[in-house]
């Protein structure tokens, strides 16, 4: 029973609440069942659960396919086995579906927390089959569990082996299923307080290490999707990637590139975050006109990938394309009219696209009275007009989004883009921790011969969120902030916020180094053994890894547990007694029993019957009694240990008394 609950533990966080609760019902019914306390329930019932189960889970998720809804419908399943646990044989079907349970956690999850537990629950499921095995009625809980873990410690050196050497080849068959589960991130569509709903999770969005000095936090502007088009609500961004590539020779770069790596976690989308012009490399990508890098395959588990960006850049300087300034000034056919009648006002006042920019920015929302908060009113159908001359209270998407829109108003080419903003730096490794907080959106606007130019209306309202790079130091009038017991207020606690970077510093040694380990880490760690990687090599250095692991099994279960014995008083004390007789010529056979030896040196020893006899017997009383038993068990009950001791000193005194 402890064998499934902690294997289906991790899994209550993402399985509907209902299947929490047959799990406690079905859990107290098979213990009362041990207990007598109840019977097994009724065939056609079983068959009713089983059944609802089922269709429970198809509701819930609307499939059977796919991780989420697999992994509910194999819980199910072995769940209500428990229910028709009788014979020994069920429950052992029970434990071997542990092990299955327990795996399929990795596919929401490889972190080192969640390796570690797998790891734990593994020696309690091994344990329980060891003890299954046992025939002794009365099994101390601690002796299954240790021979499980002296077990699992064997197989390490093995595992070892195989990790850094075997070939890492592609799956011979690979899960094309993704993942139906809503993940907190950015999405292909965005609203005003979408953002506002991120800022208020703490979840980690990825983890970026530098090659050198870490840029300043306003520059790193993790650009990841791009909006075009605007309903008056909503914008909406076109994965271009397939319909527009990117075309390198509209892109001209200057200065020192940016090096570094992205720990990506899993976003159930495809996008990439990078700085500006960017290429990637270690996963297979394609980038869009908008300059925004997109994955082959849906990123449902942990990535990691090398990036070479430039922040200083121009793109698509030479005029636009009719489809593209279409495309980049389509506003709604109605709605928002103040706000398209300022951006004419403002547009035939400017001379030229930089200063209508600077107008919008400087003279309209720095000197108005604008307020930056993650909590603003909600908008009606002319969102632009209400928010930019009613509730002027916004996030980085009112901004951003109103600016597109004043520019596009005004004849302006322009564009949301979508993203993070920032970071936070981890101090003991040194590398950038970027969380859901960090989302922001910003903009751009077209300028003839100078391309694509960033501005962040944000800068203007709340520009310590920009410097700082971080928005838990920008806001404090949040809900969720007020609360002394929020989740980000207490990791703002000293000995909390140290735990919880030690914590993530942990666990980025282990993706780095563990589970980022792929076919290239391994042929350069092949490369530094041998001059050329070949077959031939491998197959050689497997050979000597797993002989050697041998050698080690073979000393551990041979040798080392009689070198790690330390002889008893009664051993040394009977060593004595046979070292006396074999230099009388007799000597014990290998096998033979203490009675049995004892019954030969009484018939080469008639006048020494009596002391022979009487050595014989104590030492077996010591070794074979339940006094001795406790003693090898470390007992250390003190009646006990006297009646242990006594024995000794009456051993002691007859072997010295033997007189041969």
């Amino acid at each position: 029973m402890l064998s499934v609950l902690m294997s289906v533990l991790p899994h209550l966080q993402r399985l509907p609440y209902w299947l929490a609760g047959v799990f406690i019902a079905v859990s107290i019914w098979r213990i009362q069942v041990f207990r007598q306390r109840m019977t097994f329930p009724a065939k056609w019932l079983r068959l009713l659960m089983v059944v609802g189960g089922a269709l429970g889970v198809i509701y819930h998720y609307g499939t059977i396919f796919g991780p989420d809804a697999g992994v509910a419908l194999l819980v199910t399943a072995y769940l209500f086995k428990l229910l028709e646990m009788y014979t020994r044989r069920d429950a052992f079907l029970v434990v071997i579906l542990s092990f299955f349970v327990l795996a399929t956690e990795f596919l929401f999850s490889i972190s080192l927390l969640t390796s570690v537990y797998v790891f734990s629950v593994l020696i309690v499921i091994s344990a329980a089959l060891i003890a299954l095995n046992m025939t002794d009625k009365s099994i101390a809980v601690w002796r299954p569990l240790k021979s499980s873990l002296i077990t699992i410690l064997q197989t390490i050196p093995l595992l070892l082996v195989l990790f850094f050497l075997f070939p890492r080849m592609g799956p011979i068959w690979e899960l094309k299923m993704q993942s139906n589960s809503s993940r907190t991130g950015l999405s292909d569509t965005i609203s005003p307080g979408d953002i506002a709903d991120l800022s208020q999770s703490s979840e980690l969005a990825f983890r970026v290490e530098f090659e050198g000095e870490l840029p300043e936090p306003r520059d790193l502007y993790w650009r990841a999707l791009v909006f075009d088009r605007f309903d008056g609500r909503t914008w909406y961004s076109t994965n271009d990637a397939v319909f527009s590539p990117f075309d390198a020779r509209q892109i001209e770069s200057s200065g020192d590139a940016l090096h570094y790596q992205v720990y990506l976690e899993p976003t159930g989308q495809n996008w990439l975050p990078t700085i500006a012009w960017s290429t990637i490399s270690g996963i297979k990508t394609k980038k869009s006109s908008h300059l925004v890098n997109y994955s082959i395959e849906t990123i449902d588990k942990a990535i990691r990938f090398s990036v070479q960006s430039y922040t200083n850049y121009v793109y698509q300087p030479e005029p636009l394309g009719q489809m593209e300034l279409g495309r980049f000034l389509k506003l709604p056919p109605s709605g928002n009219t103040r706000a398209q009648e300022m951006a004419k006002a403002l547009s035939s006042r400017a001379r030229g696209d930089s200063e209508l920019m600077a107008a919008l920015i400087n003279r309209h929302f720095f000197d108005e009275e604008f307020v930056y908060t993650l909590q603003p009113p909600t908008l009606g159908s002319n969102s632009i007009d209400e928010f930019l001359f009613s509730t002027r209270r916004g996030f980085c998407s009112h901004y951003a989004g109103a600016f597109v829109y004043l520019m596009r108003a005004a004849g302006v080419p322009a564009r949301m883009v979508g993203g993070y903003q920032g970071g936070e730096i981890h101090p003991i490794g040194n590398y950038l921790l970027v969380h859901q907080y960090d989302a922001h959106a910003w903009a751009e606007y077209w300028v003839s011969g100078k391309g694509w130019l960033r501005v962040d209306p944000t800068a203007a309202i709340a520009p310590h969120r920009i410097e700082s790079g971080s928005l838990r130091d920008t806001l404090t009038e949040v809900g969720l902030l007020d609360s002394p017991f929020s989740s980000r207020n207490v990791m703002n606690f000293a000995a909390i916020g140290k735990l919880r970077l030690m914590v993530d510093y942990l666990d980025y040694l282990w993706i780095k180094n563990v589970v980022s380990y792929g076919r290239d880490a391994q042929n350069k760690l092949l490369s530094q053994i041998m001059d050329k990687v070949t077959a031939a090599k491998v197959i050689i250095l497997l050979s000597i890894g797993f002989g050697g692991v041998m050698v080690l099994l073979v000393a551990w279960i041979l040798f080392l547990p009689g070198l790690r014995t330390k002889p008893s008083f009664a051993d040394k004390q009977y060593a004595s007694f046979l070292r006396k007789l074999e230099r009388k010529g007799l000597y014990r056979v290998v096998g033979e029993g203490i009675d049995a030896f004892s019954r030969r040196a009484q018939e080469q020893f008639p006048e020494q019957k009596i002391n022979i006899n009487k050595i014989s017997n104590i030492y077996s009383e010591i070794k074979y009694s339940k006094s001795g038993e406790s003693e090898s068990q470390g007992n250390k009950s003190a009646t006990k240990s006297d009646s242990i001791a006594a024995l000794e000193q009456q051993l002691g005194q007859a072997v010295a008394s033997l007189k041969i």
